[in-house]
């Protein structure tokens, strides 16, 4: 009888123990909350269409809406990083999706569109379509649970995303472009963090760590600080990024460097390891090389720039990239659209190369992937250098200063064509410095901003909603945190300055006709170095900053009554009063690159 007894005790133990176990492992107690989490989530979403189907109140509607945006945004953090394909369909824009690779739209849905038939008012004779986002969203929860439960969950990499987290807060959440029509920014950014602070509650060996502390008490007076507020035109967006947001990502780092857990090693252009997205060394261009070979050093960067500026890369030894990108105007021209080799103007405005490669796709209507393909494409164009790639490459071989460096530093004795792309891409990535008074500011200069240029930071964040496109830190159409897609939009430009009529130019979907919600569409350009890159537009169209604020004031070629079918941005009026328009220029002055 004893030997059965002690039988039936040893599997109990056993269990016993690997519960304990289980149990005592913050990172298993972590993926055990967002899943109790995501499963609230569901069974919310179906008392939402219930609702729906009793014809509940607009209140009782946009209530529910609020309560399962909530518990959404309290584990976003965790969706975005294991879930990032599906968290793109839960919470992505309410546009249609781009895939290239299909060569295809992909049809809008999630959450932004259901806000949509909710706000600002509720579209009851919409309930079919609004039942439809509903189960689309409860699918991609649902399924969302399943991959995380299979999934083997780090510490390393909780705090990855709990840092990445942050950041989306920032770029993202606080600048209403996860709420573009209910304005739900404040109580869905206060989730967003109350979802980091229940995780770090969760690593109760971590409290003796003053940076637990700091972390946490940051995070609750940041929930504390946007507990009540509505107004998002009148919030100080940068008090709240500076005070708290941004110190937040830097103590979740050192908390991550106290308690010994290794940053994750992933291909990104930010930092894995960084801590904070206006640190100077936040990104690193390197880490996304597609081969080893590509990767920049200054003996790349060097040799890239004196090709550069030679004219020998041209037909006649006429021209140099210099002569159409000029450094002291933001490696622009000047010019309304760029002029061919015998002056006569071309199709577009010749755009800034400062932070060329922070984008997916190149030129304005994005056609080349990268700045090496770019290189080739502008040197061998008849019009623009009317060079010849194995032309340079004799060019190079037989000087000797070229020969001795591209074999010294590509280790060969045969000079190839891909060779002259990365030197010259190489010099292109280094255009990238981040060093304006705006990152002066961030980094803890407080007198580097007037204050009428903070205010005019709170009127691009908030009234202005230009970073809804123009997203931090780069302040281009590449989508933070991950910074691994760049956007088109389409604004309505005209052919005029006075906007009496719509350019013809198609933009990308010149390269994509099967898509027409590409027409008229171009690459979302940074706002970096912007007061020296005037006129503005792909085609120039506008001389002054003062032009464009107005244009966009107005809702784009929408808002003064064009034609355009595929507008993207809203053509709602901004109603900007003089003085904020003011403000607003005197901020996007303060990127300037020194």
């Amino acid at each position: 009888m004893k030997k059965i007894l002690v039988l039936i005790l040893f599997p109990l133990l056993f269990l016993q123990c690997k519960e304990n176990s289980y149990i005592s492992n913050p990172a298993q107690k972590v993926k055990q909350h967002v899943i109790v989490n995501l499963q609230n989530l569901s069974k919310e979403l179906q008392i939402f269409e219930n609702l729906i189907n009793k014809n509940g109140s607009e209140a009782d509607l946009q209530s529910q809406f609020l309560k399962c945006r909530l518990l959404f945004k309290n584990t976003e953090w965790a969706t975005e990083y294991y879930l990032p394909k599906s968290s793109k369909s839960l919470n992505g824009p309410a546009l249609d999706q781009l895939d290239l690779d299909e060569n295809k739209f992909l049809d809008a849905e999630g959450f932004q569109v259901l806000e949509e038939y909710l706000y600002p008012q509720t579209q009851l004779n919409e309930k079919t379509e609004i039942i439809k986002q509903i189960r689309i969203i409860d699918n991609l929860i649902r399924a969302g649970i399943t991959n995380i439960e299979a999934t083997n969950v780090s510490n390393e990499q909780i705090f990855d995303a709990l840092r990445l987290g942050v950041f989306k807060i920032t770029t993202l959440g606080i600048t209403g472009f996860d709420t573009p029509v209910s304005n739900l920014l404040f109580p869905e950014s206060q989730a967003a963090l109350k979802g980091i602070e229940d995780v770090l509650n969760l690593y109760t060996n971590f409290k003796s760590f003053n940076s637990f502390s700091k972390s946490m008490e940051l995070l609750k007076t940041a929930q504390t600080k946007i507990s009540n507020k509505t107004d998002k035109n009148s919030f100080d967006y940068l008090g709240y990024i500076v005070t708290y947001l941004d110190p937040i990502a830097i103590q979740l780092h050192q908390l991550q460097v106290d308690a010994d857990i290794p940053f994750v090693k992933r291909i990104s252009m930010l930092k894995p390891e960084t801590t904070s997205l206006f640190a100077e060394d936040a990104f690193d261009l390197n880490a996304v090389s597609a081969d080893e070979n590509l990767k920049s050093n200054p003996e790349k960067i060097d040799l890239g720039k004196k090709l550069f500026y030679d004219t020998k890369l041209s037909k006649n030894n006429i021209r140099s990239c210099a002569s159409c990108h000029n450094p002291e105007k933001a490696f622009t021209d000047g010019l309304k659209v760029a002029t061919d080799l015998v002056g006569s103007p071309m199709f577009r405005n010749t755009p800034s190369l400062n932070y060329a490669g922070f984008y997916h796709g190149q030129f304005w209507d994005m056609r080349q992937a990268d700045i090496e393909s770019l290189t080739t494409n502008v040197i061998e164009n008849k019009d623009e250098m009317h060079g010849n790639m194995a032309d340079i490459i004799k060019m190079v071989q037989t000087n000797t200063d070229y020969a001795t460096t591209f074999k010294t530093i590509f280790k060969t004795d045969k000079i190839e064509g891909w060779q002259v792309q990365n030197a010259l891409a190489s010099y292109v990535r280094s255009l990238s410095t981040f060093s304006s008074k705006f990152d002066d500011y961030m980094r803890g200069n407080k007198t580097a901003l007037t204050d009428i240029e903070k205010e005019g930071f709170n009127v691009f964040v908030g009234k202005a909603k230009c970073a809804t496109c123009h997203f931090l830190p780069i302040f281009n159409g590449t989508v933070p945190p991950r910074f691994s897609s760049s956007e088109q939009e389409g604004l309505g430009v005209p052919a005029d300055a006075a906007v009496t009529k719509l350019d013809t130019d198609f933009g990308r979907y010149i390269y994509n006709p099967d898509l027409q919600q590409l027409k008229n569409s171009f690459k979302t350009v940074t706002v970096r170095n912007i007061e020296k890159t005037a006129p503005y537009m792909h085609n120039g169209v506008f001389a002054t900053l003062e032009e464009v604020v107005i244009f966009y004031n107005k809702g784009g070629g929408l808002g003064f009554g064009l034609p355009v079918d595929s507008q993207t941005l809203p053509e709602d009026v901004l109603d900007l009063t003089e003085h904020e328009q003011k403000a607003l220029i005197a901020f996007m002055k303060t990127l300037n690159d020194k």
